[in-house]
Order: structure tokens, then C-alpha cells, then sequence
């Protein structure tokens, strides 16, 4: 497990920066497709590919 990937993406979730704009919501729901290919991995990223992959997801607008 590569903790400092993981470690990476919580802090994402845990910090205080601004959120900035920078994907349309097209590319934000291709952006979670990919990261979840890779979830599915059995690579140190894996595990970090998922939680990023869930933390976009949650802030995507239905459709």
C-alpha cells in the first residue's frame, strides 16, 4: 500500500482549500469512470483511486 497516495487524496477531503472550477461536468464523470478502472486494480493506487473517485462522485449534480 502506497500511504502516501492515500494520504494525498484524504487530505483533499480534510483541507480548507478553495475549490476551483477546472472541469466541466462531462469530464469530472469521465475523470470517476477512470479512477474507478483503476480501483479496481490490485496496485498501491488502488485504494487511493477509490476514495478519489467516491469524493468526486459525491459532488457531481445528478442527472
Amino acid at each position: 500500500m502506497d500511504y502516501r497516495l492515500l494520504s494525498l487524496v484524504d487530505g483533499v477531503v480534510d483541507g480548507d482549500d478553495e475549490r476551483l472550477p477546472l472541469l466541466t461536468r462531462r469530464e469530472a464523470r469521465a475523470a470517476v469512470e477512470l479512477l474507478q478502472l483503476l480501483a479496481e486494480g490490485k496496485g498501491s493506487g488502488a485504494r487511493a483511486a477509490r476514495h478519489l473517485a467516491a469524493n468526486i462522485a459525491r459532488r457531481l449534480p445528478g442527472e
